[in-house]
């Protein structure tokens, strides 16, 4: 049932060329512009549900844009697995983390981008599908649709179960399960909409999205709120304002977080024979001098003194 096309078919010369092809071919005409050209790579995995397609993508970082309207009026909805995706249409950005969906629709210009490695199944449908069930589309594409809970939650497990599944299913059921997931879709799409966030909701949110992104990140040495604000595509001071009321800055809260990371480790008997110079690595310190002086900064004392006095003490 499945049909796989992967760049790994073609020589590494002739990747980039074969990817646009296959994209294309696949969903609608794109241009697509590599973030890196070197060792790039993709695959797409294709399955039909009847008069619904379901595909899951995975490629190296790349910009794709949609100039015009397509020939074929689909709409696809994009559910993020792994990486960050940006949907861009109708002068809105979604910004999808694992989990998160949006939609986008091919009769009108629209743009994804992904700074690095990602992974999303993406489901395609006629455009008619949502008109029939009165889901305004204009007014919907490039909202994200948050999957951690309520139906965006349901929405996102539905589509992964039958991407997981997609081998498994008679014909027939193929056909309905393909119909039920554009209708589950749309309840999705039409709440969105129907129940807007407010603008304190949508900042508690956000500040969370990051301090989860912090928490995922901690290891990179580049990790600062500039790199955090390039991975969700918008502005330093955008992400500094978020956190303008907090007790302190997200610079410091990156730090604190990196310290309570470093004592659970220096405190952990069964990490006594990694050496700090290791730690510090782990934390995204370039050095175990750098770490020391951050660390006695923050706790009065080196990394040393308070492996040595033991959790008690140290407490």
């Amino acid at each position: 049932m499945s049909e796989l096309l992967t760049t790994e078919s073609v020589s590494p010369a002739d990747r980039l060329d074969y990817w646009r092809e296959v994209i294309c071919a696949v969903y609608v005409q794109l241009d697509v512009e590599p973030v890196v050209r070197e060792d790039f790579g993709g695959s797409v995995s294709l399955t039909p549900w009847g008069g619904t397609r379901i595909s899951q993508v995975g490629s190296r970082g790349q910009i794709v844009n949609r100039s015009g309207g397509a020939a074929r009026e689909d709409c696809l909805i994009s559910l993020q697995i792994s990486g960050i995706g940006r949907v861009t249409q109708a002068g809105r950005t979604a910004i999808l983390q694992p989990g998160d969906f949006a939609l986008y629709d091919t009769t009108k210009p629209y743009e994804l981008a992904f700074d690095d490695d990602f992974s999303q199944i993406v489901l395609q449908f006629p455009r008619a599908a949502l008109v029939d069930r009165n889901v305004h589309i204009e007014s919907t594409v490039a909202r994200t649709c948050f999957g951690g809970q309520g139906i965006g939650a349901v929405t996102a497990s539905f589509v992964r179960s039958l991407a997981d599944h997609d081998t498994e299913i008679p014909d027939v059921q193929r056909d309905r399960l393909g119909e039920q997931v554009v209708d589950v879709a749309a309840t999705s799409l039409s709440a969105v909409i129907g129940a807007l966030p407010t603008a304190e909701s949508v900042r508690v949110f956000n500040r969370q999205r990051i301090l989860d992104f912090v928490d995922h990140h901690l290891s990179d040495p580049n990790l600062s709120v500039g790199s955090i604000a390039a991975s969700f595509g918008v502005s330093a001071r955008t992400v500094q304002k978020l956190f303008a009321d907090e007790p302190a800055p997200l610079s410091i809260r990156i730090r604190d977080a990196r310290m309570a990371r470093a004592r659970r480790a220096l405190e952990d008997p069964l990490r006594r024979h990694q050496t700090i110079t290791r730690i510090a690595h782990e934390l995204g310190y370039g050095s175990s001098a750098h770490f020391s002086r951050v660390f006695r900064s923050a706790n009065g004392c080196s990394p040393t003194e308070f492996r040595e006095k033991g959790p008690g003490d140290a407490a």
